[in-house]
Order: structure tokens, then sequence, then C-alpha cells
């Protein structure tokens, strides 16, 4: 079918490029794939209002750009070309509510690619999407085999990927994200399909308001349920109830959304999730209770057990939380999970994560938080010059870096690592710190063990031990901490920890 009017935007736009478009395909193609809440009801223009909400196409070209309408505020969009997670490509598209035609890929290798563009943010726009066009080759080929799972996730904030690509709790929309919140590496890592519908604020109460939406903030947008059915539905909520509601009446409400929950999902094993480490009212203290005393053998939970050490996690943060809901499901489902496209950063069994510094988030984190002091931070690629690997770390001016990992009274915390001086004048030293922390976020620690070692210009290794205390407020995890001596320009490589 034509619509000529797409076809004059389209071609209007690249009236001003070197080459006109060599093909177009509009959005009722059959190979072109859609992902998330779609209205479908106008197939020259499906819309969609959720994050994560996708179109994807195979096609035959060196450059690609997509038409689309954004109704009301700026949106995100990650482009995304033949599966190349770090590499993709975020672009910011006005609400001007008029057709645009957008360059998303050029200077590709000629011949056979996949493409897929993700609504980033949820940003109260709604977005149209009207097509692809391509600059030259042979346009769209065969879609890929549809996916067989399907994993619907409901959330906050935090699964919505606020300050998802900063690791000093930006909240400012470029940072926010979806394609690598635990909902996107999850999906990922069973090759499933998903919807990811979460609010920034969303309460449990609130969640039971618009889950059944097209558009969350229109009323008169109803999904219809029956035209997409999963088999894991997975929930995280309640995070933001804790400052209005008591634990009884959070135990009522999630009871309340459960019922609906199961009534609109009869056949899917319903996911549970929360955190711990933020408040000691935390939900994580009771969601597995509640889920226990349902008594539904189609239903479970998952408790992520360690602290963000910021109000919302980054990408690295997320895929630690995928990393236990992936185990979970392939434990409950009975699905093989693949590996993690974006780096963990949580260590297990007692270790920190990257200690060794080799991998990087596709947004340029590398596990350990930082804060404010980015710029005193450095993650240097040098194989020659690292004690292990390629790559190592180096904190400047008092900058320092720090991970955190539960820990119990009474243990002890052995922390391995290697440091030198990256200046061979004046005097040069590190300060370690070990501190033993309660269950509640930005509080000052029960006990901080520090000592300072000096350093010279070559690798030396060192160990620093502490015993988590005794009685008082119970230790729930430990933090430790590398800093710079005041001026001193510290490098670290091959940090390890032990808990016992």
């Amino acid at each position: 079918m034509q619509y000529p009017a797409i076809i004059l935007v389209i071609a209007a736009f690249f009236s001003s490029n070197p080459a006109n478009p060599a093909w177009i395909t509009y959005a009722d193609n059959p190979s072109i794939v859609y992902q998330g809440r779609w209205d479908k009801s106008q197939l020259s223009s499906p819309w969609c209002g959720w994050q994560g909400s996708s179109v994807a196409m195979n096609f035959d070209g060196s450059a690609i750009a997509m038409g689309v309408i954004v109704r009301g505020n700026d949106e995100w969009f990650k482009v995304i070309i033949d599966g190349d997670i770090s590499g993709a490509r975020k672009i910011e598209v006005s609400g001007e509510n008029r057709w645009q035609a957008i360059v998303i890929a050029q200077g590709l290798p000629a011949g056979q690619h996949h493409v897929e563009v993700v609504k980033e943010t949820n940003n109260n726009g709604q977005v149209s999407f009207l097509g692809f066009a391509g600059l030259d080759g042979l346009g769209v080929l065969a879609p890929p085999a549809p996916k067989t799972k399907r994993i619907a996730f409901y959330g906050d904030s935090n699964l919505a990927g606020d300050s998802l690509e900063h690791e000093s709790n930006n909240g400012q929309l470029k940072y926010r994200g979806c394609t690598n919140t635990w909902a996107g590496i999850t999906a990922r890592r069973f090759d499933a399909e998903y919807q990811n519908c979460s609010i920034s604020g969303a309460t449990i109460s609130t969640l039971n308001g618009w889950y059944d939406r097209i558009d969350p903030a229109k009323e008169n947008t109803q999904w219809d349920f029956n035209s997409w059915i999963p088999d894991v539905v997975v929930i995280n909520i309640g995070a933001n109830d804790i400052y209005f509601y008591s634990e009884s009446r959070m135990r009522t409400r999630y009871n309340n959304l459960l019922d609906d929950m199961r009534a609109t999902y009869p056949n899917a094993h319903i996911v549970m999730t929360n955190a711990r480490g933020w408040d000691p009212d935390e939900p994580a203290n009771f969601v597995e209770d509640v889920v226990a005393q349902r008594n539904d053998p189609n239903m479970s939970a998952v408790i992520f057990p360690w602290m963000f050490e910021q109000w919302h996690g980054c990408e690295t943060d997320h895929a630690g939380m995928a990393d236990y809901v992936s185990e979970h499901l392939e434990s409950i489902m009975g699905w093989q999970r693949g590996a993690s496209d974006v780096m963990i950063g949580f260590g297990r069994g007692g270790d920190v994560a990257n200690g060794s510094f080799e991998e990087v988030a596709p947004f340029g984190g590398f596990g350990w938080r930082y804060g404010a002091q980015n710029p005193l931070v450095q993650h240097s690629y040098s194989p020659s010059d690292a004690q292990d690997g390629a790559y190592y770390a180096g904190v400047a001016n008092s900058g320092s870096i720090q991970q955190s990992n539960p820990c119990q009274p009474g243990q002890t915390v052995t922390v391995n690592l290697w440091l030198r001086s990256a200046l061979a004048t004046g005097s040069a030293a590190a300060d370690i710190t070990l501190d033993f922390r309660n269950q509640e976020m930005y509080t000052a620690p029960l006990s901080s063990n520090s000592v300072t070692l000096p350093l010279s210009t070559v690798w030396a290794n060192h160990t620093v031990t502490a015993v988590a205390p005794v009685g008082g407020d119970p230790v729930f995890h430990t933090r430790v901490t590398i800093a710079s001596n005041g001026q001193s320009q510290v490098e670290i490589d091959n940090v390890t920890m032990t808990i016992n």
C-alpha cells in the first residue's frame, strides 16, 4: 500500500543529501518486527507510549533512516545495529508533532544488517512509526524467526531506567534508558520478547491503575492482553510506598495487586522482586512472605541482596540484578540463559566485581562507584603497563572509587590489591577504608577501618583486613573505598575481596 504523504516527507528530507532514498519500507510491512505495546489500529502509523517499545528489521544497505512522529515531550531512542549493544547510538527526537525523517545509521559495511530502534524513555510522549528508508542497497529482507519466550515487566523508577547511564544518580532525561535495564538484559539473556511498563514514582496502587494501558497517561488507551500473552510476569514495586504506608497496609496492597495480576495472567509465572539495603523498612523484608502466604505454585520471589550505592542503579547494577533474575527463571522455567552483554557490577561469593577493571559497560562505567568525583577517576588501557590484564584504574587529588558487598556481624573482610604512584616526584600514598554499614542508605558507617599505604612508581601488593562489629545495629554490608591521599595520583589493579 502506498502513502503519498509519507513518501513526500522522506523524499524531502533526502533532497538536501547526496543521494535520494534507494528504497522505502512502510510501517505495515510484515518484515518489520514490533516489540512492546503498540496501537496498530492505523497500520500506516502504529504508535506506542511505553519505554522499551521497538521496531526492528533486516535490510541490505549501508545507510538507513526512519520516519517518526513524536507527540508531546522529547524522547530518546537507541539504535542497535547487528545486535551491538555496546556500540548502540542514542538519539533525541523532539516532540514537535510532525513527520521527521532521521538518519539513524550510515557508513555501515555494504550488505546485510539488522536494525532495531528502541524507545528508551517514557516522557509522556506518544511515538508513531512511519517506516524505514535506505540510501543504498536492496532494502528490506526477510524478518528473523519470531522469539518463542515472552516476559512482561512492571515497576517503578529503577526498572524504568532512571539514571541508568550515569553513576552519580543524575536524573536528566538523556541519562535514562531501557535497553540496558535489568528487564532488557534479562530478556536478551533468554532471547525473549518483552514489555517494560514502569513509571518513576509508581506505587503499588498506582501500578494497579495504569498497567493495562498502551499510553500510561491516558485512560482510554486500553491494552488487549489477549494479543500478547507472556510466559512470565516480573513485578518490582513498593519502594515508594514505605514513606506513606505501614507494612500491614502494603501487604494488603500487594495482595490486591497480585489478585489483579493473576486474573489478568491466569497461566503466567509471576515473580515478585525487590532489593535490600536502602531502608530498614524496605518491602524486601516481607515480599517473600507475601508470596509464600498466597500458596500459589506459579508464583515466586527474588530478593536482590545488595545495596546500589546510589538511589537508582546504573547499567552495571542492572546487569547484576538481571543475573539474579535470569538465574531464578532458569531454575523455575527450565530456560537456558545466555551470557550477559552488559558487565555485572556486583561481585558474588564475597568478592568484588571487575577487580582488574577489564570490563566496561556500554555507557562507560566499569562497576565501581565514584559519585561526583568522576573527573578525578581514570580507567586506563595499557596492556604493557597494567599489573593484570590490559586495564587499570586511577584516582587523583583525593578522588576515590568504592564497591560494596553483603556482610554479616563478626565476619572478616580481606582486601588484596596492587597499587603504585603515577608520578616519580614527591611522596605518594593511598587511603584504603573498610566500612561496615547497616541496612539504610546515606548513613554513617557503624565502624570504619582505614590505613594509609605509601607508594612508589612500581606495582606493589597490599592486604587490608577488618572484622565486622558484633552487637548494636546489625551489619548489613561492607564497603571498600580506595582513595588517593591528598594530591597523590594513585593507580590500582587486581583488587580481590574475601569475606569469611
